[in-house]
């Protein structure tokens, strides 16, 4: 069951993240204006930001990550099915809210699992590498069987670990001893909302550009560095990860702007690996994913001003966020 704990984090952010890439193509089939399927990914941070307040430790794991996986695999595929806007926007904050179950519990069990530092560092890099395949596949599929299909293929995958939280046991997560959770949540917010800032743009720049769908959803292979990231914050600390993402924003700005990327999200993905490991062990876990998708879902709503705005100035919202988030880490 630990090593389904472990791999879950990729097959849930695979269906999460699948209608990033396709948000304009969504909003021509649900005939709604340019930014308005911005809800569609703001819906499930509001689940994902609500969600965790509901998983009092008093709940057993294994119950609540059966349930979740259900929930996240069910409802990404009726969503996928797009079934008007309505019924989209809901099902969306669904996926997100059982989604939470698994974000939750896999900051604050796997380091009692496994008792390997490495443990988390896998886990965010198994939910980078999900929501990297998620992404680009789902811009091929879309161009091979249409939006509606790419969406439910990629919604159905947590629906294959389902079977493997059907019977056993998970430990106890850790309780926490002096909470301070607006710290928590401002330090997991400031990166998720940088991450999703800047990702929910792209689509956008790049259509513009004249990219095709399968091109759009082959630049968020810049994801694949958040494979890279939690291993070298591992190793080297979340200085180095601070400087990947730094220096990485700043090429976003350049012809380089793939290379760009991908620094970029190995640096904050290195970020949330160390810091997501530190509130889990403080057992604050819970107010932390919070914050983290709660900045999350405020990307969602407020990308849209910004799309006529030069990029310069989201980059430069998203590295000032970030500084002020490493200022209150909880290694300091």
């Amino acid at each position: 069951m630990r090593h389904a704990l472990l791999f879950s984090g990729a097959l849930v952010y695979a269906a999460l993240y699948a209608p990033q890439p396709l948000l304009p193509a969504i909003e021509r089939i649900l005939g709604v204006p340019p930014g308005a399927a911005g809800l569609g990914m703001a819906a499930p941070m509001l689940g994902l930001v609500l969600g965790p307040w509901g998983l009092a430790f008093g709940v057993r794991p294994r119950r609540a990550l059966l349930l979740g996986l259900l929930g996240v695999g069910g409802g990404s595929v009726l969503a996928g099915l797009l079934p008007g806007f309505w019924g989209f926007v809901p099902l969306r904050f669904l996926v997100g809210a059982s989604l939470s179950a698994v974000a939750v519990f896999g900051f604050a069990l796997l380091p009692k699992l496994f008792q390997s530092p490495q443990a988390v560092a896998a886990f965010v890099a198994l939910n980078a590498l999900g929501g990297t395949l998620g992404r680009s596949a789902a811009g091929a599929l879309a161009e091979a069987f249409g939006v509606r299909a790419a969406l439910a293929l990629l919604g159905a995958l947590p629906l294959l670990l389902v079977p493997f939280f059907l019977s056993g046991r998970l430990p106890t997560p850790p309780s926490p001893e002096r909470p301070r959770p607006a710290r928590a949540m401002l330090v997991g917010g400031v990166l998720l909302f940088s991450n999703l800032f800047l990702a929910n743009l792209l689509p956008y720049r790049l259509e513009a550009a004249g990219v095709s769908l399968a091109g759009i959803g082959a630049f968020y292979l810049a994801y694949l560095g958040g494979l890279l990231g939690p291993f070298v914050a591992g190793r080297q600390g979340s200085g180095a990860a601070l400087g990947l993402a730094l220096g990485g924003a700043g090429l976003l700005l350049t012809p380089a702007a793939g290379l760009g990327f991908f620094l970029f999200l190995a640096g904050v993905f290195g970020l949330h690996a160390r810091f997501g490991e530190g509130f889990g062990r403080k057992g604050e876990s819970p107010a932390y994913v919070s914050g983290y998708y709660l900045g999350g879902m405020l990307a969602g709503l407020l990308y849209p001003p910004f799309l006529a705005l030069p990029f310069a100035a989201a980059v430069g919202v998203a590295v000032a966020l970030l500084l002020l988030g490493y200022r209150y880490n909880p290694e300091k």
